[in-house]
């Protein structure tokens, strides 16, 4: 009878916990997941939420069931649309913007922003007389939107016609709401900067200098402009030129002077001037902004020109300033151990991964590679993206 009993309370406790199971997950449940008779108002909410909380594929799951649910609701269509868009999918999206353009219950202004919406799908598909088509339409009630010039820019870009794209970024600087203004005006600044940095390049010199021409009135652009136009002197075997600039406007900026000076020792070995790049580098070292590379720089200059010891104390003169490291000496140490092949620190050394002068630029947005600097990606449309990574060769072969 005791083994009974006891069996018996053993079912008891297991059937209650069984039962406390069940009822903390429906209350669980019904706490995290909307019923389907739901208000369509709470649902649509909830699916913004999870798009907010990084859900994307629950996100469009939900507002893919709300429409079908809802077929005359506006907003889930809209947003659906845009969140296939943003998960690679804009031909759909835009099949679903296109059929709300032709409802005729839109106010005017959900129409501007399904049209804007819409454009932004045919943008990402490439078909840009599409998206010319409806951008003219909506030129009268949209061009007070930041998003309106955004995707004109676009438009223009993707046409390859650069000074349309360039006057969009220029009307957004005009038209656009005040606290987006300073946007298109680093926006605009930095495409110019990019097309006369290409046009300097590509040795089209007398192209270079339109796009620097109203950049005058930014003051936060001035040290790019002198660098473009130090670059485009350079390029144009004028050196004295480039000389001038540099030392007037670039010693304080150690990153633009870094990008500056081996174009301009180029140019200055190339013209037999090699040895006035010395006063440069000296005076550039002197700024509590040079960066290490700099350093070492002169210190190669100086081993050039068969000044070692010179060389020597420069770098120790930088004891204790930070930034000095194996890597950034590199050029100079392996011109020292090549002196005695046969010590254990050239064995090593020989084993090492080095790196080179050179730098490849990624954008920090899309991982989009290029050789020189750019302060416009061609790919995402970003503005400056670019950081520089430096480059390795292995068996510490430094030149």
């Amino acid at each position: 009878m005791q083994r009974l009993k006891a069996v018996t309370d053993i079912l008891a406790w297991s059937a209650g916990l069984i039962v406390l199971v069940v009822v903390v997950y429906y209350v669980w449940h019904a706490m995290h997941e909307p019923r389907v008779n739901a208000a369509p108002e709470d649902r649509y909410h909830h699916a913004l939420e999870m798009w907010l909380d990084g859900d994307l594929i629950g996100a469009t799951e939900m507002l893919s069931d709300l429409v079908h649910d809802h077929p005359a609701s506006i907003d889930p269509f809209l947003q659906l649309g845009n969140l296939l868009r943003l998960q690679g999918d804009p031909g759909r999206a835009a099949v679903l913007h296109r059929g709300l353009t032709v409802r005729t219950d839109l106010t005017r202004p959900k129409k501007v922003t399904v049209g804007l919406s819409l454009v932004d799908d045919l943008l990402d598909l490439h078909k840009w007389e599409d998206a010319k088509t409806v951008l003219d339409t909506l030129v009268r009630d949209a061009s007070g939107k930041s998003r309106y010039w955004k995707a004109r820019f676009r438009h223009w870009h993707g046409m390859d016609n650069k000074p349309e794209a360039a006057r969009c970024l220029k009307n957004g600087i005009k038209a656009a709401p005040e606290t987006d203004r300073p946007w298109f005006t680093q926006a605009y600044a930095s495409y110019q900067l990019d097309r006369a940095m290409l046009h300097v390049r590509a040795g089209e010199f007398s192209e270079a200098g339109p796009r620097l021409k109203d950049l005058k009135k930014i003051p936060e652009a001035q040290t790019r402009v002198t660098l473009v136009r130090a670059m485009l002197a350079a390029f144009d075997n004028n050196p004295a030129e480039a000389l001038t600039l540099a030392s007037q406007d670039l010693f304080d900026s150690p990153q633009e002077l870094s990008l500056f000076l081996p174009v301009l020792q180029h140019v200055l070995l190339a013209s037999g001037q090699y040895s006035r790049t010395v006063p440069i580098l000296e005076r550039a070292c002197q700024s509590e902004h040079a960066p290490p590379s700099l350093w070492v720089d002169l210190a190669l200059l100086y081993e050039k020109l068969g000044e070692r010891g010179k060389a020597l104390r420069l770098l120790e003169s930088k004891t204790g300033q930070g930034g000095l490291t194996p890597d950034e000496a590199a050029p100079m140490l392996k011109i020292l151990v090549n002196d005695d092949p046969s010590t254990d620190f050239s064995r090593i050394w020989s084993v090492l991964d080095m790196p080179v002068e050179n730098h490849n630029w990624r954008c920090t947005v899309c991982a989009r590679h290029e050789d020189d600097i750019r302060w416009f990606c061609p790919q995402c449309h970003s503005f400056d993206s670019y950081e520089a990574r430096p480059e390795t060769l292995s068996g510490g072969s430094v030149t």
